[in-house]
């Protein structure tokens, strides 16, 4: 048995045996594809951290793809917590930057780039989608003067801040190796106090709105899988507690959209009830038509 799959192995074609190479390292390779040893733990062990780091990384190319669609099919944001998204935005911005810098496996955050980007598309497009009037006063009265959208300014204001932080975090200058450390530091607690708006959302919603299952249950498959190739491939105790961490979090939000799965379907019912009515009472007396009241004739006097 072990002849026939050296053989098959042996027989690959260079484009599938250089990248095993280049991943496993000359040692495992020659172990695990080579000779086919997989009694082999070690070489096993990261074979398979490897090939899920690569899964992760490629699927991470699309995850946040679905939520992205969502939005915009439904040009709505609701039920989705852009306090989380700002917060994942920082989380991730960081976290990428750190392992860049410190030239960590890139099976182990490839993931990472990707995600950054969609979060940023998603912090956007809800900022975009969601009533921004209502946030101050005098923004809003400074559009309408000028006839500019208020969320346009806001998507603007948020793209920009993006960017140039993106830039000082990739600038040894701007932001020193030590620094940056201590920021990667912060992104366990901000990482998970990202999720706590949502939990709260859907918590007080009862329902999952726009948010997106699919993305849901990857993320949570995702941040398992990344603490089992951050034990394998590297001893920073600073990723693999983020990861345990955020995997503890994407489990409560799994659980409370099993429990909440019906109730868009509930919320809606509600509306279409004949006892819910959707407009407030006050707005419905003053939208009332205004009659004149008839007025009966004096009676002349002569």
């Amino acid at each position: 048995m072990q002849s026939a799959l050296q053989s098959l192995t042996r027989s690959l074609p260079w484009f599938l045996l250089d990248p095993a190479r280049y991943l496993l390292g000359e040692q495992c390779f020659t172990s695990l594809v080579w000779d086919v040893n997989w009694t082999d733990v070690p070489c096993l062990r990261l074979g398979l951290s490897k090939g899920l780091g690569l899964g992760i990384v490629i699927f991470g190319s699309i995850i946040k793809f679905p939520q992205i669609y969502k939005i915009v099919h439904a040009r709505s944001a609701t039920g989705i917590s852009l306090a989380m998204y700002i917060l994942e935005v920082v989380a991730y911005t960081i976290s990428l930057a750190y392992a860049i810098r410190l030239r960590i496996p890139f099976s182990t955050y490839g993931e990472n780039a990707s995600l950054t980007v969609q979060n940023m598309i998603i912090t956007l497009l809800i900022i975009a989608y969601s009533p921004m009037d209502s946030y101050s006063r005098r923004v809003t009265t400074f559009c309408r003067a000028r006839g500019i959208s208020t969320n346009a300014l806001y998507v603007a204001v948020a793209a920009t801040i993006m960017v140039l932080c993106s830039l000082a975090l990739a600038s040894e200058t701007a932001v020193p190796p030590p620094l940056l450390k201590t920021l990667q530091a912060f992104t366990i607690p901000v990482s998970l106090a990202s999720k706590v708006p949502q939990i709260l959302e859907l918590h007080r919603d009862k329902a999952t709105g726009q948010l997106s299952v699919l993305v849901v249950f990857a993320q949570l498959m995702g941040t398992l899988a990344r603490v089992f190739t951050t034990l394998t491939e590297t001893n920073d105790h600073l990723l693999f507690w983020g990861f345990a961490l955020a995997t503890v979090f994407n489990a409560v939000i799994a659980a409370q959209v099993l429990l909440y799965w019906n109730g868009n379907e509930k919320q809606s019912a509600m509306r279409d009830g004949r006892w819910y009515d959707p407009v407030p009472t006050s707005r419905r007396f003053s939208e009332l038509p205004t009659t004149a009241v008839p007025t009966r004739e004096l009676p002349k006097r002569d």
